[in-house]
């Protein structure tokens, strides 16, 4: 492997003026010597030590990201779609604003800590992290944080999200114009992107006047054998539903199986429809119908709203909601025309 020393030999200069040239300390450096050592950096392939790097105290030109630690959930959060690709898009435009990615699973602000003090990281993108936890954090790390669809009490905690409420009213309405009045919403919690899609599925509810609206949101687990015994148990409740509107894609899919295995059939006996719009939706048969949202596009401007912090950019948005759309594929009966 080439060596800083290496560079310095070939253009008669010291390593320190070669290392000043790599890290664009160049002020004390001359036209000639730089474009010298440039060349001679790009002609034998250079690569710096990230290990010398950290050592040096300098910036390690890491990230982290982490994403919540469930022990029921095992590998299945980094199977689901929506998660492997974001993770993909931030470590694409990463790579583009030349810093590395460290994926990390953390139950708790101080998980996230140590991750930060062992590995030096400049900045941390957090998925899916309860908002207690990232409002710890923030506090907790003192360096550039970014959350993924967060919503929080307190301002100030930069954040990408989507417009969720909207997404479920949309989602709901169109379940409700189709004649599905006896609609259920089924998520694995209350909080954060599920809760604010709930509002928009009970805003659609209540302009319907559909009565008894609470019992129609249906908890599932992450889990895959206890979200299929709680099926199983909530057997005859879902052969009588319309419709049911899952809050992601993934749980949309299993669901399907779930209904194909007892004899139900999607959509002549049951609607169903999910949330991401993903690379599956458009695979499964029926394609699913779906709320789309641009899932790269989401990573991506996470990793740009961290940089503009790193680098201390000026006027960088705090909070961006990126916009939702209906996508009708074929797992919802629609209504005939007279």
């Amino acid at each position: 492997m080439i060596r800083i020393k290496d560079i310095a030999q070939m253009a008669g200069v010291s390593t320190t003026t070669v290392s000043n040239v790599i890290h664009g300390n160049i002020k004390k450096v001359s036209p000639a010597n730089v474009e010298k050592i440039q060349t001679l950096l790009e002609q034998t392939g250079y690569i710096p030590s990230m290990g010398a790097r950290m050592l040096a105290g300098k910036s390690s030109r890491m990230i982290g990201v982490i994403l919540p630690l469930d022990k029921k959930r095992s590998l299945r959060q980094i199977t689901d779609p929506f998660l492997s690709t974001i993770l993909g898009a931030i470590e694409a435009e990463a790579y583009r604003e030349n810093y590395y990615m460290i994926f990390h699973q953390a139950d708790s602000s101080e998980d996230m800590h140590l991750l930060v003090s062992k590995w030096n990281v400049d900045g941390v993108i957090s998925i899916c992290m309860p908002d207690e936890i990232n409002e710890k954090a923030s506090e907790l790390l003192h360096i550039p944080m970014v959350s993924v669809d967060g919503y929080y009490k307190k301002a100030g905690i930069c954040n990408v999200g989507l417009e969720d409420e909207k997404g479920g009213y949309e989602m709901a309405k169109y379940l409700l114009e189709q004649g599905h009045r006896n609609l259920y919403y089924l998520a694995d919690g209350r909080v954060g992107s599920n809760g604010m899609r709930w509002r928009g599925v009970q805003r659609a509810l209540k302009e319907a006047g559909i009565e008894e609206i609470q019992s129609r949101f249906l908890v599932i687990s992450h889990s895959l054998e206890e979200r299929r015994a709680f099926y199983q148990a909530q057997l005859e409740m879902l052969k009588n539903a319309d419709a049911l509107f899952f809050a992601s894609d993934y749980y949309a899919i299993d669901g399907i199986q779930f209904l194909d295995s007892q004899g139900i059939r999607v959509p002549e006996d049951v609607s169903v429809a999910g949330f991401d719009d993903n690379f599956l939706a458009s695979l499964c048969r029926p394609a699913l119908t779906t709320v789309h949202q641009d899932i790269e596009e989401k990573g991506r401007l996470a990793v740009h709203m961290l940089v503009g912090q790193m680098e201390e950019r000026k006027d960088e948005e705090r909070e961006i909601r990126l916009p939702v759309k209906l996508v009708v594929r074929g797992t919802v009966r629609e209504k005939k025309q007279k």
